[in-house]
């Protein structure tokens, strides 16, 4: 969208909030612009929820209005508190070295032409960015205030640190009986510890702050990814919150891949993420299939089958289950018979024991993950086992092929 058109859509908005509002009402303009970390958008979000959700003491609008600015409308009578519940904002972002947030007043009541003329020629100057989401997911707010300043440390340690050394990758394997193992796809992510160990901060004990830092390092990673695409002839399997997968580093990602590796791409969201929204989930789904990329739904427990509606088995072209959520007992239990279009979805990921795997083929699933894949594929002996003589041979053939001398 041009920068003119989202200039009037946003003024036109503003101007009909006005109109309802504008007896008794002020505008707060809240320039963020003097806080240099505020340029990524996951931060400017998070803001902007921080003074919907706690300056203002009865919510009405937080209106994005251009470049790292919102305007806040708020009763009159209202207003001295909000003033000063951003001036604590202010002052501590100061006292943190973080930059400085710049307030200007409007009464509406007496002054509305002089505000919408002020906000015109700040558009003009700092025209707002086009939407980073094509779907609306609203974030849940920061808890106070040294949540953002958290935030905004990670952001910076993110921000620096080499993602070629944080990208971890892990083989997904199809084992069929008397078929040899076979790589099926590759899953990429960043590691949570590795961040944690890389700012010095517990992030799993934050669940606001890791939802957060999860987006940041998707972001990061769709970007990087995006400069450099794997290479790898396998399926790609991308691990995305739902704020990732409708945010514009996802839409760069997939304008720059390849369209040969794009039909392989997979996006996989946690299951639990999924079911927050049943219209976001829709939104998202025809999102991706408009993409043709596919969608696997993540964590899935052994308790979770019996729960899964028909419209999730049709949105999902594969459904990761834990192996490790519960005792191997119930997840065999769990197993029994599972229909074969939906054990034909199933991938068993996080297998720690051949047990496990063992419980997985024999309930018709071949789609595998896990550390102990690596121990499996290299005792012949467990191949035949779980997968006949066959496979075993053909595995062995294959080890002693991948060690021959070039001649």
């Amino acid at each position: 969208m041009l920068p003119e058109a989202i200039k009037a859509k946003a003024l036109l908005k503003l101007a009909r909030e006005i109109s309802q509002h504008k007896a008794g009402y002020s505008a707060l303009i809240v320039d963020l612009s003097g806080v240099p970390a505020i340029r990524n958008r996951v931060l400017f979000r998070a803001f902007a929820r921080y003074l919907e959700e706690h300056a203002l003491e009865r919510a009405v609008r937080v209106h994005p209005l251009a470049m790292n600015v919102v305007v806040l409308l708020v009763p009159s009578d209202d207003r001295p508190q909000v003033a000063r519940r951003i001036e604590e904002l202010n002052d501590f972002l100061l006292s943190q070295r973080h930059g400085r947030i710049q307030l200007v007043h409007y009464d509406l009541e007496n002054s509305p032409d002089r505000f919408v003329a002020y906000c015109t020629r700040l558009m003009e100057q700092a025209p707002a960015p086009p939407p980073d989401r094509s779907v609306p997911i609203t974030d849940p707010a920061p808890p106070d205030i040294a949540s953002l300043d958290r935030m905004i440390g990670i952001q910076g340690s993110i921000g620096q640190a080499d993602l070629t050394l944080q990208i971890r990758s892990q083989t997904i394997w199809q084992l069929e009986k008397d078929q040899p193992p076979a790589a099926f796809a590759e899953e990429f992510w960043v590691s949570i510890a590795a961040i944690e160990q890389i700012t010095g901060q517990f992030i799993h004990s934050d669940a606001w702050l890791f939802g957060r830092s999860t987006e940041l390092l998707d972001q990061r990673m769709l970007s990087h990814l995006s400069k450099e695409p794997p290479v790898t002839a396998l399926r790609l399997f991308l691990n995305l919150n739902p704020s990732s997968i409708v945010g514009g580093s996802f839409r760069k990602l997939v304008a720059n891949l390849p369209a040969e590796q794009l039909r392989r791409l997979t996006v996989e969201t946690a299951l639990l993420d999924w079911r927050r929204s049943a219209d976001v989930a829709g939104r998202i789904l025809d999102q991706l299939q408009r993409m043709g990329v596919a969608l696997a739904l993540d964590g899935v427990r052994a308790q979770d089958i019996d729960t899964l509606t028909p419209e999730e088995l049709a949105a999902a072209d594969y459904l990761k289950l834990d192996a490790v959520a519960q005792e191997d007992a119930e997840l065999d239990k769990a197993l029994t018979g599972l229909a074969p279009e939906t054990a034909a979805k199933m991938v068993l990921c996080h297998c720690e024991t051949t047990a496990q795997i063992g419980i997985g083929i024999e309930h018709g699933i071949r789609l595998f993950q896990g550390s102990h894949l690596a121990t499996f594929l290299d005792n012949p002996a467990e191949i035949e086992a779980l997968l006949g003589a066959t496979a075993a041979e053909a595995s062995v053939q294959a080890v002693k092929t991948a060690y021959l001398p070039e001649e």
